[in-house]
């Protein structure tokens, strides 16, 4: 540091900055250095690819439950067992994020059987039930 007493203008006193910045250079040099060296190498094993076959997911085709006047039940317009009617919904319903299910019933079929149904639909683990209306039916004129 340069400090000189007397003179013309008095005490002047002014710090030195350039042994400073060299010490920071030289330890910023010494701490790049050092930094690489102490991480220690750390070999990971990778398992191989292994090719397992997964279900594909069903087409994300609405599921339509059906109740004939008859009393018949369908799924997607496909006559279906009662008996199995839930684990086709459940299968169907496992890969899909919306869990819903829409119901088409005749306005003549048995309310008793059209209830059993929709607690069927709804067991089955559908979150949300869709109910069609006529406007909504395909039938072979709406289809050309």
């Amino acid at each position: 540091m340069g400090m000189s007493a007397g003179g013309k203008k008095g005490a002047n006193s002014d710090i030195n900055v350039t042994p400073l910045v060299d010490v920071c250079l030289v330890l910023l040099i010494i701490f790049m250095v050092m930094v690489p060296r102490n991480v220690p190498e750390i070999s990971v094993r990778i398992p191989p690819e292994r090719k397992i076959p997964r279900n594909k997911p069903p087409k994300e085709e609405p599921l339509v439950v059906g109740l004939s006047e008859e009393g018949a039940i369908t799924l997607n317009r496909n006559p279906i067992e009662k008996d199995r009617l839930a684990s086709e919904i459940e299968r169907q319903l496992e890969f899909r994020e919306k869990k819903v299910v829409f119901v088409d019933f005749h306005d003549k079929a048995n309310y008793g059987k059209a209830v059993e149904l929709l607690e069927l639909a709804k067991g089955a683990g559908s979150e949300v039930l869709g109910i069609m209306k006529k406007k909504d039916r395909v039938t072979p004129d709406t289809l050309d």
